[in-house]
């Protein structure tokens, strides 16, 4: 008799997860006061953070066990988008204004507490402590830029670090607390952290791209948005270091977008984060993950990094959903 393999269907890891996180995020929220909820309500995350913490947790055991983890990065995810905007004065994120030009700089703040608090609850102690050091690494970030913003000798590895402190600590610890949760060793849990702590820098490099070329349909925000406020994000900053001063003059956005591509900015960016994703990959690997959830979970982390930024460069072309574009020599051995 010939035996058949059974391959379960590509599913929809953004929506899977949504759809488990949707009971605990509805009994969490039951608690708010109605000014709270609707400051909350008004812009939700992706799930992409939740969706890290289940499927880590797939990689070596079950994504129920991982519900709470999920839920609570997803909380957390959600104040510091607050805090973000609420910091930077980004007057919109996605596609409508942010929360503080909506409803004002103190609500906006009490909402963010909120998230933080709500967040806290859905944790054992040893995991408060995981998240709370990962909270800790975003606020040195940020006290590191305001730092450097008033510098003028700042190099690469200098913005590399306030990126790896502000973006990559929160998908760190849900790949780590996603696996913790399933049972997995501090061997697996700790690549599994790399792993997410590659795929957070990958994804502030294609961040930084897609803030000037990306454009209203990708990003909601104006093309050429980040040099328009003459900001020195990883593109303009990898510029300088190759010689080019991009803010010597004072030239109209597009042109600046021209020098900096010119210099090779876009270029080192896009390419740092595929390096990123490789080493992503080789941590994963190291974990001997179940092949499905692998597959799912290195398919997300490219669908939040390379995949976003090519689209940026052909936008006319269909792109397969996240759970299906995988390349045959990117998948997981078994």
């Amino acid at each position: 008799m010939t035996s058949i393999e059974v391959v379960a269907p590509p599913r929809d890891v953004l929506a899977w997860s949504r759809a488990l996180i949707e009971a605990p995020l509805k009994a969490a929220f039951a608690a708010l006061p109605d000014e709270t909820r609707e400051v909350v309500d008004h812009h939700w995350p992706d799930h992409s953070t939740a969706a890290f913490a289940l499927l880590a947790a797939e990689t070596v055991g079950d994504a129920a066990t991982a519900i709470g983890v999920a839920t609570a990065l997803e909380l957390a995810v959600w104040h510091e988008q607050l805090h973000s905007d609420l910091m930077t004065r980004a007057v919109s994120r996605g596609h409508q204004p942010s929360a503080w030009v909506e409803f004002g700089d103190d609500r906006a703040v009490s909402a963010a507490d909120a998230l933080l608090s709500l967040a806290f609850a859905q944790l054992t102690k040893p995991e408060v402590l995981i998240l709370n050091a990962a909270l800790l690494s975003v606020v040195d970030g940020y006290v590191q830029e305001v730092e450097m913003e008033e510098r003028d000798d700042v190099d690469v590895a200098e913005h590399l670090g306030v990126a790896a402190a502000k973006h990559s600590a929160l998908t760190a610890c849900a790949c780590e607390l996603g696996a913790l949760a399933a049972g997995a060793t501090r061997s697996q849990a700790d690549h599994l952290r790399e792993f997410g702590d590659d795929v957070g820098l990958a994804r502030k490099h294609v961040d930084d791209v897609l803030a000037i070329w990306g454009g209203a349909a990708i990003t909601g925000r104006p093309l050429y948005d980040d040099l328009l406020h003459r900001r020195r994000t990883l593109p303009v900053v990898a510029a300088i270091s190759f010689g080019t001063d991009v803010y010597a003059t004072d030239a109209e956005p597009h042109e600046l977008a021209h020098r900096v591509e010119q210099a090779g900015g876009r270029k080192w960016c896009e390419q740092q984060a595929e390096l990123l994703l490789a080493r992503a990959l080789h941590h994963l690997r190291q974990v001997k993950p179940r092949a499905r959830a692998a597959d799912e979970l290195f398919g997300l982390a490219r669908e939040v990094t390379t995949a976003r930024s090519a689209r940026a460069r052909t936008p006319a072309p269909a792109v397969p959903s996240q759970s299906t574009a995988e390349s045959r020599e990117d998948r997981i051995p078994s």
